[in-house]
């Protein structure tokens, strides 16, 4: 089974209107399809007509269609997005869930060492 790359760039023929490049963009970016449809429309109607359809059917030609089942729920989509489009931030986010679970593991080492935890552990035996 090949694991395909959740960082890469995909066409989303599912959801696209004529070959999904822009549904692809609007999931890699996170910014909604209509609002890229848009200004790929107003880009075309500004004089961008000549660049931008000729690399559109470019890109719909050369980008792997998205695979079904690249993330296992939401979840995960929500990680890999962020991550694309703010990775400091999503670092900064990791630190912050690291020094979490580390002031918990803290809190546990401490009660195990100390006497409270063979105090609670000899009145339970006691209890039974």
């Amino acid at each position: 089974m090949t694991r395909y790359s959740p960082n890469k760039l995909y066409k989303d023929p599912d959801n696209g209107k004529i070959m999904g490049v822009c549904a692809g963009l609007a999931d890699y970016t996170g910014i909604k399809a209509n609002v890229i449809r848009c200004v790929l429309v107003i880009g075309c109607l500004f004089g961008w007509f000549l660049p931008l359809v000729p690399v559109y059917f470019i890109l719909g030609f050369v980008l792997d269609p998205k695979p079904k089942g690249l993330y296992r729920d939401a979840e995960e989509e929500r990680f890999w997005r962020d991550v694309r489009i703010r990775p400091d931030y999503t670092a900064v986010d990791m630190k912050r869930r690291f020094r979490a679970i580390d002031r918990r593991l803290q809190g546990l080492e401490s009660y195990i060492t100390s006497k409270r935890f063979g105090l609670d552990r000899d009145l339970r035996n006691l209890e039974r």
